[in-house]
């Protein structure tokens, strides 16, 4: 193998590389997938649930699973979307390991999202992210590794959040929009342009399933999105994206039978 030629310097150098590449899951995975809001979704009925398992790859291998839940609940008279997700890495190789678990949650409603929570640990360090909309302001509490930070958003300032779905309400192949979104893994607002280029057949365990072909980037990253509207909040069957850390893919493997409604 070419490491074994590689001298120790060199080796550093690789695993340096290698740890960038990696570190990209924690920045693309834990948000970037936050489809799970479209006011179609909340004429279905409280308790359907949509679920849906995904491979990650870098650099060809596989690297880990992203394993995701959406639950439309009777919330005080009103409908909510309850999404969760959690996110498992393990890389073991020659010159470098990591680890990444990671649980997110969030609660949105017709307005949008109004609760968000994280905690992800990462190679032995912990960080959390709890959120709420409150009285035109999104509150951010940020604990990692012991030490506590706030910050708080407008609601004027942002016009949606990232577990929105603002791809679903473009209207034609080839429209485009640019919105003002609030990045809760950046924790921060960003002008984020998406673009539909095209719709498109994906297979999933033998099914096919027609998607929009979405285009979207910010000054962090840029992605192309295979994506459909599902029963229960929108569903992706494929991503792949880069950032400034590296190039990422993710594939679904497995769906929940009974969310049986695609619309793209």
């Amino acid at each position: 193998m070419l490491v074994h030629r590689l001298c120790p310097a060199n080796l550093r150098c690789v695993a340096a590389v290698r740890k960038k590449c990696f570190l990209l899951f924690l920045v693309v995975l834990l948000v970037s997938l936050g489809i799970f809001r479209n006011n179609d979704v909340f004429s279905a009925l409280p308790g359907e649930k949509a679920e849906a398992e995904y491979a990650v790859y870098s650099r060809g291998l596989r690297v880990g699973e992203l394993q995701t839940f959406t639950t439309l609940t009777p919330d005080g008279g009103r409908k909510s979307l309850k999404f969760s997700g959690n996110t498992h890495i393990n890389v073991n190789l020659l010159v470098y390991s990591y680890r990444l678990d990671s649980e997110e949650e969030a609660l949105l409603e017709e307005k949008g999202t109004v609760g968000y929570h994280r905690t992800t640990r990462e190679n032995g360090h912990t960080c959390q992210v709890m959120g709420r909309l409150d009285n035109g302001r999104f509150l951010l509490t940020i604990d990692q590794d012991g030490a506590r930070r706030t910050m708080n958003v407008k609601r004027e300032e942002y016009d949606q959040t990232t577990m929105d779905c603002p791809e679903l309400g473009l209207k034609h192949e080839g429209d485009e929009v640019v919105l003002r979104v609030l990045d809760l893994e950046t924790l921060g607002v960003v002008a984020r342009k998406y673009r539909w280029l095209r719709s498109e057949e994906v297979t999933v365990n033998g099914k096919r399933i027609v998607c929009r072909v979405i285009d979207f980037q910010d000054p962090n990253k840029k992605c192309r999105r295979w994506i459909t509207q599902g029963e229960v909040g929108a569903l992706i069957a494929r991503q792949d994206g880069k950032g400034k850390s590296g190039a990422y893919s993710l594939r679904m493997t497995r769906f929940n039978p009974h969310d049986s409604g695609f619309n793209p």
